[in-house]
């Protein structure tokens, strides 16, 4: 249980980009998972500190963290967990300059992914292949892995935002070959920019772009896209040094709550050791009847003050300071409260943990007062939806936990339904309307297999990661497995 709640500190951190909090969450989870024998919860957390080694400085290269979570696993059949690490792995060889080494893995990407029909990472081991070919001067090779994988995208429209990568390598390798094609490949490529309007794909497009122009002899337009992606690498490298201030100016204030509240706890022990001293005079004079009267009196006062003081304090530690609802604490508490009466007076209980969808392609896209509008709009959805015996709090992050007394796991879909609904229906300043910001939902009923509270949370929070895989926007239980299809969320891309 430990190790899950470190995953989902994990988790949270890294949705927030909070790299340094982040890293030593994962290197918990690294060490727990380790001595529990948990290979997959391993290789999860070594993939996740690849590509944060180097944003935390690290003195071992992402490759290794990749290769130490394939190590990991060994012989374990775990495909698409693989798959995903040796893509990686393929990368950050690439992004290293070892691209001799990083054909290997790329190849067992697309030999992983045809076995186990992975549309998305068959994609991905022929993009891999590409690029190691294109950097091998290999043009030809490249060409065809290319254009394999737009092959796939167009059989499958839900992939067409990977089409990008794919068409920059086949422009770059016709510039390679001067065929008289370059010149269409170009334009098409140049059409892509509206599907997504990310400045990094933005870059891919100019960067390709300026590389075909000046091989068909087009130096005007390559130097004017060449121009248009060097002002897209510079703008994106301002907005990853304007999101560490904020990172490191959150760390401040959060470094600062945390001593005002060691302030407030040291006051409060001070006022109670100096209650305690007062109540141990006054029993020593006890004959002194109007000195234990005064005594008494002003201790009512003080006590008095300090008790509202105190309710003041307790109000708002339980309380998330953004939406208003119940903070973990709160909810965790009253979600223990109510597993216990449900165990004793074997009445049903059901959990659900709630996580916003691509919900950090928001900060990047729109900037985290837009998030925090997100997270504002889902509560009061949530406020609008849970029934009055029903409680909602924030989890952390973008994730909740809605706690449901005298519900059956067959009432959860509508429950979903609900909640899905007011949430498409909020409207979120600085995003369009409707905005298509979905969720993902796990569940998990209490049964005789469930004994603690905990158990209850660690079925539900693997109900949630189901939810993830199968897309998202899904809500996942024991014994249910729904998926809700709704509109194309318009940060599926990110």
């Amino acid at each position: 249980m430990l190790c899950r709640l470190d995953l989902n500190e994990a988790v949270v951190q890294v949705e927030l980009d909070a790299v340094d909090e982040a890293w030593a969450a994962l290197e918990a989870v690294d060490r727990c998972a380790a001595q529990l024998g948990d290979a997959g919860l391993r290789a999860y957390a070594l993939g996740t500190m690849g590509p944060l080694a180097w944003r935390v400085g690290s003195l071992q290269p992402p490759q290794t963290y990749y290769q130490r979570a394939l190590a990991a696993l060994g012989h374990r059949p775990a495909r698409y967990k693989r798959a995903w690490l040796l893509d990686d792995l393929g990368w950050a060889l690439m992004h290293g300059g070892q691209s001799v080494a990083a054909r290997g893995p790329f190849e067992q990407v697309l030999a992983l992914a045809t076995e186990i029909a992975d549309v998305s990472f068959m994609m991905r081991g022929h993009e891999g292949l590409a690029e190691v070919l294109l950097q091998q001067r290999d043009a030809s090779g490249a060409l065809q892995h290319a254009r394999a994988a737009l092959r796939l995208a167009a059989a499958h429209p839900g992939l067409r935002f990977r089409e990008v990568t794919a068409q920059t390598q086949v422009v770059e390798a016709l510039a390679l070959l001067q065929r008289p094609e370059l010149g269409a490949a170009i334009d098409k490529l140049r059409g892509m920019a509206s599907r997504d309007p990310s400045a990094r794909t933005a870059a891919l497009i100019a960067r390709s772009a300026a590389r075909g122009y000046r091989a068909l002899g087009r130096h005007d337009l390559a130097y004017a896209e060449l121009e248009r992606y060097l002002e897209l690498t510079k703008s994106d490298a301002q907005a990853a040094r304007e999101r560490d201030a904020q990172r490191l100016q959150a760390r401040y204030e959060a470094t600062l709550r945390e001593a005002e509240n060691r302030e407030l706890r040291h006051a409060a022990e001070h006022a109670r050791l100096e209650l305690a001293a007062r109540a141990e005079r006054q029993r020593a004079l006890w004959a002194l009847v109007l000195v234990l009267l005064a005594g008494l009196a002003g201790g009512g006062l003080f006590f008095g003050r300090a008790l509202k003081r105190r309710r003041r304090l307790a109000e708002l530690a339980l309380r998330d300071e953004l939406t208003g609802l119940p903070n973990r604490r709160a909810v965790l508490a009253f979600a223990r409260e109510q597993f216990d009466l449900a165990r004793r007076l074997d009445l049903p209980i059901s959990l659900a943990l709630v996580d916003l969808d691509h919900f950090k392609a928001v900060n990047d896209r729109h900037g985290h007062a837009a998030g925090d509008r997100v997270l504002q709009a889902f509560a009061d959805a949530a406020t609008h939806v849970v029934r009055g015996q029903d409680r909602i709090g924030r989890w952390g992050g973008e994730e909740w936990l809605l706690v449901m007394p005298g519900t059956r796991a067959a009432e959860l879909p509508a429950v979903f339904d609900r909640l899905r609904q007011a949430m498409a229906e909020q409207r979120v300043p600085g995003l369009p309307h409707p905005h298509g910001v979905t969720f993902s939902m796990g569940t998990a009923e209490r049964h005789a297999g469930i004994e603690t509270l905990d158990a209850l949370v660690a079925e539900a929070d693997g109900h949630l990661y189901r939810a993830k895989a199968q897309g998202r926007d899904t809500l996942c239980g024991h014994s249910l497995s729904l998926v809700h299809s709704a509109a194309e969320s318009v940060f599926q891309s990110a």
